[in-house]
């Protein structure tokens, strides 16, 4: 599957070795993997680190929309460091993008197999999933 054609006004903000990243609003992080990427623990450590340093730059809680689609598979371990990573002292929701049957199971695997620690849901496409983010935002922050 190609890259999803983005809107103009969103910002690039980086990129890891397999992950390029953009900024659909100041508060959302769109994460997209690099086509055929097979996501592992170490994979799986260096996006979060990003993910993570990206929310608190930004100075307040963060949601993050991930284009599960060019996934080709994502091993145990990763599901394990994206769960533990979603501190929601620092995130506010995680909506990840199925637009494939290969990536459907492997966001319904991921949900039914971790427990994130923010709200966290599987959409079909990215629209849907920024309208549902915009219904978390005003979640109170935990102490």
């Amino acid at each position: 599957m190609a890259s999803p054609v983005l809107p103009a006004e969103w910002k690039a903000v980086g990129s890891t070795y397999n992950t390029r990243y953009v900024e659909a609003a100041a508060d959302v992080l769109v994460v997209m993997p690099e086509q055929g990427v097979k996501d592992d623990g170490p994979s799986a450590r260096v996006n979060i680190d990003f993910q993570t340093r990206h929310a608190v730059a930004t100075g307040g809680r963060c949601a993050v929309v991930v284009i599960l689609s060019s996934l080709v598979s994502q091993d145990g371990e990763a599901r394990r460091i994206y769960a533990a990573g979603m501190d929601p002292a620092v995130f506010f929701a995680a909506a990840l993008i199925v637009s494939n049957p290969l990536a459907r199971a492997i966001g319904s695997f991921f949900l039914g197999l971790t427990r994130p620690g923010v709200p966290t849901r599987l959409f079909d496409a990215i629209d849907p999933a920024l309208a549902w983010i915009d219904t978390q935002r005003a979640a109170p922050r935990p102490s």
